[in-house]
């Protein structure tokens, strides 16, 4: 029954402040409102004039250089006669000329105005000058008026006194005259209402020109051709001044410019009626007495936020279409719903603050329950250090004395007595003391504060201290356990990396040679799986033990990961006793073991480096040194330990350096694709090219393929490495002709991906490049070596139409037999072969052989190397399809090869 009464309550109280509002709106007490918010919008959204009309202005400098107002009409002829040699379309003039002034002046004026042809003159009403009521009208003289256009120029202001409307026209003595905005943008039609003038357009922006200035033909003809023009008085002398909402006053010409933008620019505004507003206004105050927005604050700031949305979106529509959204109604009836909601909000928590009272009743004895019960220990302290009030965990944390009060420490007493003095509390502290079970290491805080004693019904103000104390004891041992963790490995007790090098600087400042052995147990794997986990990681911890208990005067044993150690000389050491203490560590760690009933054996690869005192080295280099001279015991394979070898340490370092450069060098665009030309060796016609990889690091410099395209290898960078070597040449491939071909090698790592054959097929798919064109090398020890999954993707790409070649054929161990089971369309001898004819007759027999079995087989033969003429005779003799060497011409950038591909489309080189 409540719920419907509040219900109903706010239905009726909705309409009736909405109704209210309609009544105001219709009584015209929102219209100002309306208006001045118009007016803000138009102030916010500023627009340019389109400069298509132009104010030539009888300004102040203009009357001083004439000397006299009003002006011959000769001048006013001179202006118009210039306005119309300039190309201006049409010419308005906002000047009285319903009087005779001199005769040649007028003369001259009518002459001007029968050559133009598109003058317009000004008509208005007013008042006659006896008081009369009956309006006159001016016109002006028929000398004039038969060579000119009558425009209307009466505008009317409004309560306020602000020229807001302007009209389209009106009847004057039976007569229809549009107004001068209709003439000027050709919109007359016979309408006597009137429309805004959108005061957003900027008066400043309009073009401005003198008066004297056109009359004396002081002006650029451009700023008037095919633009229309108004001529009218600006200066303040001449009085012809009207007030406008948001710019102020501005001269009437401008009114009637301003007007003509708003015509021609399409923004009348055109106002919306209330109805919308209204019923927004009702829903928004419905909604707001729905429960989420009962909150007084809420209400107020939803209100606000509902009017900002408003505005925003009335100036939205405003700066967009011109619409004018009357919001006025929005701002009476939100304050007023507000403030009834307000005073009904207060009304009801009248009746609320009876029921808190007994609510705190209630829950000052459930805070007493709490206090009683809070897992952290709270005491009270008076200024006479007497405990006023105590928490059961304050009792139990240090014992009570024979009245039951906690013994509290003496120097937290002393804390809380001082913070009762000083009027200050304390961040957090910490203090370590003894309690009822052993040492406690304590967490407080202290806060001062008074309370109200009441004696004999008068109140006393007390000062007192809070302790609100933590027992830490549980996480301080927590703690040092974590740091005991981050010292030294979990399983085995043997030092972490981070700490094992700080032992190896403090060794270093002792200044003289040690070693650094590095170490880690082979077969271990296999002891791991055969004999389980439990066991290998006892053997972990034996092998740690043995070298502990060991009399080899080293360092703790550090655990560097897995199953790799490392430790260091405690004495003096030279090459000779560091390579008999590091056999020793191997044959100490390499013992059999006995582990929980089972055996197991363990080999040991064991790296040294000797350090002398008067090299600058870092701890980090130190280890480093003995984890590259492991690195070269584990790749010999035996159980000789190996020193430090800086010739084998360089090259790991620059193969590190290539490494991390060769990360970032894609992204960098520091690759590059260079061609190498391919010849038919029977007519000598360039038929394609060989599309070899270049690389120049902006760290490292050149870097040769031989040696970064075995460390990509390594590291599986080779895959992008290769797919972007195929996009790229693909892509410059399409702007050769279409008869040339493309050779890509791949490597056997990208063979071995299962991903080569479908990206393939998605790369010819999305490029459109004719997979006829493109050839795939591999090299003998990939194909031979391979799996049969390579013959197998080799078919799938084949079948798709791509042709295989098998490089670097000669250098190998390939099986002649094979070659037929393979899919090889080509077989490109190596350069090796073509080096040794004319000089080596078994090269020149073997390369007769190779070619009768392509022949028969039908392959085509192609020969790298080729670098003089007799290796192109003989070859020619001997009928070798293609050639590829430096006869022809080295690899170049694909900018080159494309000018090398123009030149020899139809150019054969000429044998010799």
């Amino acid at each position: 029954m409540t719920a419907r009464l509040h219900i109903a309550r706010c239905l009726i109280a909705a309409h009736l402040i909405v109704a209210a509002v309609v009544l105001m709106d219709r009584g015209g007490f929102l219209r100002a409102f309306n208006e001045r918010l118009e007016d803000v919008r138009s102030a916010l959204i500023t627009r340019d004039a389109s400069g298509d009309f132009v104010f030539v202005a009888i300004d102040a400098a203009s009357l001083q250089a004439v000397g006299e107002w009003p002006w011959s009409r000769r001048i006013h002829g001179n202006i118009l006669e210039n306005l119309t040699e300039a190309g201006a379309l049409d010419v308005f003039f906002d000047v009285d000329f319903a009087f005779a002034a001199d005769p040649a002046g007028d003369a001259a004026f009518a002459d001007a105005l029968e050559r133009s042809g598109n003058a317009y003159l000004p008509v208005f009403r007013q008042l006659d000058r006896d008081g009369a009521t009956a309006p006159v009208t001016n016109r002006p003289l028929d000398l004039f008026a038969t060579r000119s256009w009558p425009a209307l120029v009466n505008v009317f202001s409004d309560n306020q006194g602000a020229v807001r409307f302007y009209p389209y026209g009106d009847m004057v003595e039976d007569e229809f005259i549009p107004s001068a905005a209709a003439l000027l943008t050709g919109a007359f039609s016979e309408r006597s209402d009137s429309f805004s003038i959108n005061y957003s357009i900027r008066p400043d922006s309009v073009p401005v020109l003198s008066a004297y200035d056109v009359a004396r033909g002081r002006f650029d003809p451009q700023n008037i051709a095919g633009r229309s023009v108004v001529v009218g008085a600006s200066a303040i002398e001449l009085g012809d001044l009207f007030t406008v909402p948001v710019h102020g006053i501005i001269p009437g010409p401008l009114v009637h410019v301003l007007a003509t933008e708003t015509l021609a620019s399409g923004t009348v505004p055109m106002r919306l009626e209330p109805a919308l507003v209204f019923g927004a206004l009702l829903i928004l105050l419905l909604v707001l007495q729905t429960r989420p927005f009962r909150n007084p604050a809420f209400q107020l700031t939803t209100g606000a936020v509902s009017i900002a949305a408003a505005e925003v979106a009335a100036l939205h529509l405003f700066a967009r279409s011109a619409i004018v959204l009357p919001t006025g109604a929005l701002y009476p009836g939100l304050l007023a719903f507000c403030s009834w909601s307000l005073l009904w909000r207060l009304k009801v928590n009248r009746a609320v603050i009876s029921r808190q009272r007994q609510e705190v009743a209630n829950t000052s004895a459930l805070l007493q329950q709490v206090f009683d019960d809070s897992f952290d220990a709270i005491i009270i302290v008076d200024e006479t250090g007497a405990v006023r009030k105590h928490s059961q965990t304050a009792l139990r944390l240090f014992g009570g004395g024979p009245d039951g009060v906690p013994i509290v420490p003496p120097r937290l007493k002393q804390q809380a007595l001082d913070a009762i003095k000083s009027g200050k509390g304390s961040s957090l502290r910490k203090h370590e003391t003894g309690g009822t079970g052993g040492t406690l290491y304590l967490e407080y805080t202290v806060t001062p504060s008074e309370t109200v004693s009441f004696s004999r019904g008068r109140g006393q103000a007390v000062r007192i201290a809070t302790l609100s104390i933590r027992d830490v004891t549980t996480q301080k041992q927590q703690e040092r356990d974590i740091a005991y963790l981050s010292s030294y490995d979990a399983l085995t007790g043997a030092l972490r990396r981070g700490v094992f090098i700080e032992f190896i600087q403090m060794r270093l400042e002792a200044r003289e040679p040690f070693a650094v052995f590095a170490f880690n147990l082979s077969r271990f794997k296999t002891v791991n799986t055969v004999l389980g986990r439990p066991v290998g990681d006892a053997l972990l911890q034996t092998v740690v033990k043995r070298l502990e208990d060991a009399d080899v005067n080293t360092s703790a044993v550090a655990r560097l990961g897995g199953d790799t150690f490392a430790c260091f000389t405690e004495f003096a050491t030279d090459e000779h006793d560091a390579a008999i203490l590091a056999k020793r560590i191997g044959d100490i760690v390499s013992a059999p073991y006995k582990l929980d009933g089972s055996h197991a054996s363990v080999g040991v690869n064991t790296g040294y480096a000797v350090i002398a005192p008067d090299k600058s080295i870092s701890a980090q280099e130190a280890l480093t040194r003995a984890e590259e001279s492991l690195d070269s015991a584990r790749q010999e394979g035996d159980s000789a330990p190996r020193p430090f070898n800086p010739v084998i340490s360089a090259r790991q370092f620059r193969s590190r350096q290539i490494e991390r450069a060769m990360g970032q060098a894609l992204d960098r665009e520091e690759f590059e694709v260079w061609y190498q030309p391919q010849h038919c060796v029977r007519d000598l016609r360039l038929t394609g090219s060989e599309a070899l990889i270049r690389w120049k690091s902006g760290t490292l410099g050149q870097v040769f393929p031989d040696e970064f395209i075995e460390i990509a290898e390594s590291t599986g960078f080779i895959h992008e490495i290769g797919a972007w070597v195929i996009e790229k040449a693909i892509a410059d491939t399409l702007q050769l002709p279409e008869h040339l071909t493309v050779a890509v090698n791949v490597s056997g790592v990208q063979m071995a991906s299962g991903d080569i054959v479908c990206n393939l097929n998605n790369l010819l798919q999305k490029t459109g490049f004719p997979a006829s064109r493109l050839w795939l090398e591999l090299t003998e020890t990939v194909l031979f070596d391979g799996t049969g999954e390579h013959v197998e993707k080799m078919r799938d790409i084949q079948f798709r139409g791509v042709r295989w070649a098998l490089d670097d054929f000669g250098t190998g161990y390939s099986s002649l037999g094979q070659l037929s089971r393979l899919p090889i369309n080509k077989l490109k001898v190596d350069k090796s072969l073509i080096s040794g004819l004319g000089s080596d007759p078994a090269a020149e027999s073997i390369l007769e052989a190779v070619e009768k079995l392509c022949r028969k087989m039908g392959m085509i033969i192609l020969c790298e190397g080729v670098e003089t003429q007799e290796h192109l005779n003989f070859l020619r003799a001997h009928h070798v399809g293609e050639a590829q060497g430096y006869l022809f011409g080295k690899p170049m950038p694909f900018s080159e090869f494309q000018e090398y591909a123009r030149k020899h489309r139809h150019l054969q080189i000429v044998s010799g």
